[in-house]
């Protein structure tokens, strides 16, 4: 059927930024993770990374407690805008509250997701801490004037405000005892103070450390919870005891310590005194407060170490990385009793710029991506996008790429080596199989294996070279590079290279405006593409012509021959072309511009079909399934990681489904028209259909019969989005004199009832259209009264016959 979609991708899931430093809040179900992101807090689910709901963006308020403070003067730009330093989750999990830079303090309903109070935080500077009680009826701010205050948001009151102490105050908890009224607060002067807020006053100062307080927690004991844990960066663990605030153990780690959690809080067989701290370096280790033994709890790992969350229901460890990742750790009796810790689950809040994205493993089972960061995400796409990290670099990873059908990973990037990956798809284990350092001179920019092969692969890079490698595999299994051949390839940077489908040509494009081919068996240049105006970004090979094709930054792509080496076919974007790849056996080209647009083309009529738009930035990288071709990936400057589904087919049948919706209803309205009957009806159906003269033809037909009571009638029985399309009709009657009695005529009804009642029968826009329909209102004013000047000399000569 003709005029039908042709193709069509849309958004299947996506993958955005949800933490970008600060606080991190853990339900107590552990479905939920609370992540603070600039501007609002986000709840992700943990079993698939994710997003559920935000906090911050919309402000709906349902109560604004003035009692205690208001929001005067601020607009409602300023409120969304309004940056969130610090936010805390009530113990029952169903309230949350958010501090704001204005001062603010604002509390959320987790269900319903708008505010339920407001008011003014009084502190003189921003909120650096809050947090709630045990009971969850009292929050405490900490203020960066030094000074904790006390709120009872139930009664609308701040019960006392707390300064004995050198602030502000980063660490901030309630005794666990709900009968106890104290509070703990970890000062800037390396103290732990204590106050009884209920009495406001201060009970008890814990002076050990020697740098900055950075957790603490309490510990269980005959009478309850008597003793505290704390941790800090001067390599040492203290455990106080409360009665007298003196050091029960002083334990030292010989490394900075970030988190501390009571494992007797996770496990009911664990003894009271036992913790679990986080060190900076990114261990977990097992702190035995009485015989002072330290136990390693996981393996080493490269990520540093700042949070440590835990989840008693379910038995977990969550820890929140420096690059904003959380790591989730399964701390069952049996896990702590092995002494090893096995992470289930990791969560990437914060991607940075997306720089390359590749299927990897057997069916595309697995992505790898490659971000601003020296290490390497690899997220399963059949276990709801579970991720791993692999460390190996020293820096920047700029390219990677995987030899089909195998479970073999290349990347690369600013430390000049090449390392190559094998992933277990049994266990998702990742390891490091081989590595050449010194690869290059420059950066190396992209990276290329053979098609359908892990025998050779090739590298470029910056300093405008090309080599291709021979990967060999020993009878130990173990994997070596040997460099085949080296050459020259361009006088500039050499943005990308890829193999022809048969591995007998290869091709290189470059910021010196051209394309190469190479033959893949030595360094002979076979050929170079020119007639780009500007440097060349990416280029590959059609998977069923005789054709390449390139993308440059003078906004075009380009379809060359290989038989003739000259353009074939031309495609113009608004915009810097930064990648391409034909999709669809080569029938239609995927390409990302640098204004965050995908642009899909057909070959064949040269013409886009699709533009999709969902990114904010520059897109960097495509990831296409070999597998189907029914899904691909993109990744960019903005940090986001999309997936987009083909649904041609759905869209092709809603397309088929809406027509004969379309012609069924016409034939309706023309039965109803030649009877007559139930002309009410026949009015709301053209007005459904779009059709102007139609709706006109219904009202002259009462105008005719001049009853224009029906007019009114039928003007109050629409609703607001029937209004509007009868206005775009009555613009249109308006332009010609001859239609613009019955326009003139709706023009009163609608005009007289947004007058009458503007908030229920209001047109939206209806100030606007009246300034377009003036000059034309107008002009027939003054028609109609020179015709009536001429009907009163008219009857003046008849009279004076």
């Amino acid at each position: 059927m003709s005029g039908l979609c042709e193709k069509s991708f849309a958004v299947a899931t996506k993958f955005s930024n949800f933490y970008a430093g600060g606080d991190v809040a853990w339900s107590d179900d552990g479905e939920r993770i609370y992540c603070l992101n600039n501007t609002e807090v986000c709840a992700i689910n943990v079993s698939t990374g994710q997003l559920v709901r935000a906090y911050g963006t919309n402000v709906e308020v349902v109560e604004s407690d003035l009692s205690i403070g208001n929001n005067v003067g601020r607009t409602d730009d300023e409120q969304l805008e309004d940056e969130i330093p610090c936010f805390s989750l009530s113990p029952d999990n169903t309230l949350l509250v958010t501090a704001h830079r204005s001062g603010l303090l604002r509390l959320w309903s987790v269900d319903s997701g708008k505010v339920v109070k407001l008011w003014k935080g009084q502190h003189k500077g921003p909120i650096v801490k809050v947090q709630f009680s045990t009971c969850g009826k009292i929050i405490c701010s900490s203020g960066a004037d030094s000074s904790l205050r006390i709120w009872d948001y139930v009664h609308s009151t701040c019960m006392c405000a707390l300064r004995e102490f050198s602030g502000p105050a980063l660490v901030v908890a309630f005794h666990p005892d709900v009968k106890r009224k104290e509070v703990y607060a970890a000062g800037s002067d390396n103290t732990i103070y204590c106050w009884n807020y209920e009495e406001k006053r201060l009970v008890r100062q814990m002076r050990g450390h020697l740098s900055q307080v950075t957790a603490f927690t309490f510990l269980g004991g005959e009478n309850g919870y008597d003793f505290l844990a704390s941790v800090s960066r001067d390599k040492v663990l203290i455990v106080w005891r409360l009665a007298d605030a003196t050091q029960h153990k002083v334990i030292p780690m010989f490394e900075e310590l970030e988190g501390v959690a009571s494992l007797g809080n996770i496990s009911k067989n664990a003894d009271v005194l036992n913790v679990i701290v986080s060190c900076a370096s990114g261990a977990l280790k097992l702190v035995d407060c009485k015989t002072s033994k330290l136990t390693t709890l996981t393996e080493d790992n490269s990520q540093e170490f700042r949070q440590l969350l835990q989840c008693k229901r379910t038995e977990q460890l969550a820890v929140v990385t420096v690059e904003q990742n959380i790591l989730i750790y399964k701390a069952t009796d049996e896990c702590v009793a092995a002494n090893k810790l096995e992470c289930t689950k990791q969560l990437i809040g914060f991607n940075d710029e997306i720089l390359d994205i590749c299927f990897w493993g057997e069916n595309d089972r697995f992505l790898a991506v490659a971000s601003n960061s020296k290490n390497i995400k690899i997220y399963d796409t059949e276990a709801n996008m579970n991720c791993k990290i692999a460390s190996g670099h020293s820096d920047t990873v700029m390219t990677l790429s995987a030899a089909g059908g195998t479970n073999l990973l290349l990347s690369a990037g600013k430390d000049l080596s090449i390392c190559l990956w094998r992933v277990n798809p049994n266990t998702f284990t990742l390891s490091c199989v081989a590595r050449h350092n010194s690869s290059h001179t420059s950066t190396i920019g992209c990276l290329a294996f053979g098609c359908n092969t892990a025998a050779f692969f090739a590298s470029v890079s910056q300093d405008g070279s090309l080599k291709v490698w021979n990967l060999k595999k020993n009878k130990d299994a173990q994997h070596s590079f040997n460099l085949k051949y080296s050459a020259l390839s361009h006088d500039k940077e050499v943005n990308s290279v890829t193999f022809s489908p048969n591995n007998k040509l290869l091709a290189t494009a470059s910021q010196d405006k051209t394309a190469k081919l190479w033959s893949a068996d030595s360094n002979t240049l076979v050929g170079t593409l020119r007639g780009h105006t500007r440097g060349v970004w990416c280029v590959r090979f059609s998977p069923a012509d005789q054709v390449v094709l390139t993308s440059s930054s003078d906004c075009t792509l380009r379809l060359w021959s290989l038989a003739t080496l000259t353009c074939i076919k031309r495609f113009e974007q608004e915009c810097t072309v930064l990648r391409a790849e034909f999709i669809d056996y080569g029938k239609y080209i995927v390409s990302a511009a640098s204004d965050g647009l995908l642009k899909l083309w057909s070959i064949k009529t040269n013409e886009c079909v699709q533009t999709l738009d969902a990114h904010t930035d520059r897109i960097w990288s495509l990831a296409i399934s070999a597998r189907s071709g029914k899904c691909f990936y993109s990744g960019g400057a903005d940090s986001k990681l999309i997936q987009w589904q083909d649904v041609t087919t759905a869209c092709r049948n809603d397309e088929i489904e809406k027509r004969a919706e379309l012609v069924q209803q016409e034939q309706t309205l023309q039965s109803l028209l030649h009877q007559k009957q139930n002309l009410k009806k026949a009015f709301m159906l053209a007005l459904k259909l779009g059709k102007p003269k139609t709706t006109y033809n219904i009202l002259s037909e009462y105008v005719r019969a001049r009853n224009t009571e029906p007019v009114r009638e039928l003007i109050n029985a629409l609703n607001s989005d029937q209004r509007v399309t009868l206005m775009e009709h009555t613009k249109a009657w308006t332009t010609n004199s001859r239609h613009c009695k019955i326009a003139n005529l709706v023009l009163h009804y609608l005009l007289n009832d947004c007058i009458a009642a503007p908030t229920e029968h209001g047109v939206p826009g209806m100030r606007n259209v009246v300034e377009v329909l003036t000059p034309y209102l107008q002009r027939h004013h003054k028609r109609v009264n020179e015709l009536t000047k001429e009907l009163m000399f008219l009857e003046f000569i008849v009279n004076g016959i």
